[in-house]
């Protein structure tokens, strides 16, 4: 089911009704206790310390609420990533980049959800369609779909190997830590020396994707910034497929 636009202008400086966030905040330590079949709009509005009705004012349905707060954390996964390149160029070369986008998803348990198709967390909404369009337009892997043309149009990264191989060893990767980071890993990293696998992911990138040769200043700022043009277009494209009639905020 398609979603109204929100009953707020989506910006990235989003700042909710005091009951509008309440409700949220209910809705999301709801969803993760318990999962989406778990509670009902009544409890959420007992949560929040709302009515059943002021709920329904922002949201038609338990599902358009739901599908929300994926919808928000990834809105601020990107929010974070597009900071983080904004106010340090350097951010964009992979052996940093591709550790901050592993800690970024790491703080949102829905994207986590999303990237590792949790069944108790997701339920029936594995196969919701806004879902997919969250993963496809601004989840973690299309995001690093993006980049790697960018990085290797600039110098960025290596390009003795073709860019479809790199993105298939990058993904396979980066979804692997995705789902060791959800699960108990099989594996202690640490009886192999892995104090900090974010360090082995710099490293490993390093070796998988950067130039033996250091790289021009002047070409780092110039993939940030079509990076950072990039991230905005996806934000433009989710926001359009998700809330069709919202008034959007650049």
């Amino acid at each position: 089911m398609r979603q109204r636009a929100p009953a707020v202008v989506v910006s990235t400086a989003d700042r909710k009704a005091p009951k509008e966030q309440r409700i949220l905040d209910a809705a999301r330590e709801l969803l993760l206790r318990h999962g989406p079949r778990g509670f009902a709009i009544a409890d959420i509005a007992a949560l929040a310390g709302v009515g059943k009705g002021t709920v329904y004012l922002y949201w038609e349905s338990k599902e358009s609420l739901i599908i929300d707060l994926y919808a928000r954390d990834a809105m601020a996964m990107l929010e974070t990533v597009h900071t983080s390149v904004a106010a340090d160029a350097n951010i964009i070369v992979p052996h940093s980049f591709l550790p901050l986008m592993r800690r970024t998803v790491r703080k949102h348990p829905f994207i986590v959800a999303m990237q590792t198709q949790d069944s108790e967390l997701l339920g029936w909404f594995k196969e919701h369609p806004d879902i997919r369009r969250i993963r496809s337009t601004i989840g973690p892997v299309p995001l690093l779909v993006k980049i790697i043309p960018i990085l290797r149009e600039h110098g960025l990264i290596r390009t003795d190997l073709s860019a479809g191989t790199q993105i298939y060893a990058l993904l396979a990767m980066v979804e692997g830590m995705f789902h060791m980071d959800a699960n108990d890993p099989v594996v202690d990293p640490r009886q192999f020396g892995v104090e900090d696998s974010d360090v082995m992911l710099s490293d490993v990138s390093r070796v998988l994707l950067e130039p033996s040769t250091p790289v021009d200043s002047r070409a780092v700022e110039s993939a940030a910034s079509t990076a950072l043009m990039t991230f905005d277009h996806a934000r433009s494209e989710f926001l359009r497929e998700i809330y069709p009639d919202a008034k959007i905020a650049e």
